[in-house]
């Protein structure tokens, strides 16, 4: 058994959630926030600190699902096959979320799970989860709280990405990525993946970018970095309706 101590871990390193939990980098968000010390020093069950690179598959669709996982760093994408046979990606999760809660009520994971950038993460076994939740009202409390915004990020997923023209699309879009990044500068993803997330085809959004770029209300920093101007993308959606 390996002691995590912060920076410099190795892919895959297991260790005791008492070492460590209570100086994990995202504690205020994370699923063992507000648990009390006495009771992380019962969690004997390993936990796996993990390093995925980008375009790596975290686990699959109709996978048995054993695990669920806390995001500390990086993006990943939610991804679902449509009958036709096209790729959807459901939704993003970033630093402090929770993949695969579903691991504590269904037999079987409900997407294709994929890095967007290098993550770093815990792989918490869901039986651990489910035992400490049942004894602990904290570990109970943060687990339905993380449940609850998972519903709400697919209500706005569904809601503000798939209505409305392109251009509003993306916008909101932008606005999303950039109120989700601790820094100016926030993770953009390719033209394609845009496109699976908000119904439209790469021409599309390559345009649309195009043009939002040409207007000066979207700085790209490098391929995969961009800035904005809150403020002025929220006057367009405002526009828009």
């Amino acid at each position: 058994m390996n002691t995590v101590t912060g920076a410099g871990v190795n892919h895959d390193t297991e260790f005791l959630a008492s070492e460590v939990c209570q100086i994990c980098p995202t504690r205020e968000t994370a699923l063992f926030a507000n648990i009390k010390p006495k009771d992380l020093d019962e969690m004997h069950s390993p936990i796996k600190y993990m390093i995925c690179e980008k375009g790596e598959k975290l686990y699959g669709m109709n996978e048995k699902a054993e695990y669920i996982y806390t995001l500390h760093d990086g993006v990943v994408k939610l991804e679902q096959s449509l009958p036709s046979g096209e790729r959807r990606i459901v939704r993003l999760l970033r630093r402090g979320d929770l993949i695969g809660v579903e691991a504590v009520t269904a037999a079987e994971y409900q997407h294709d799970v994929i890095a967007m950038t290098k993550v770093n993460l815990c792989k918490i076994p869901a039986e651990l989860v489910l035992k400490f939740s049942a004894r602990s009202a904290e570990l109970h409390a943060n687990l339905m709280g993380k449940w609850q915004d998972a519903l709400t990020t697919s209500d706005i997923w569904l809601t503000k990405f798939s209505t409305g023209n392109s251009r509003y699309r993306v916008v909101r879009l932008l606005i999303w990525l950039s109120e989700n990044c601790h820094h100016e500068e926030f993770y953009m993803p390719g033209r394609e993946d845009i496109g699976n997330m908000l119904s439209l085809t790469t021409e599309t959004v390559s345009r649309t970018i195009a043009g939002l770029r040409r207007d000066g209300d979207l700085e790209l920093l490098r391929a995969d970095r961009a800035r904005v101007d809150v403020a002025v993308l929220k006057k367009i959606v405002k526009e828009s309706v």
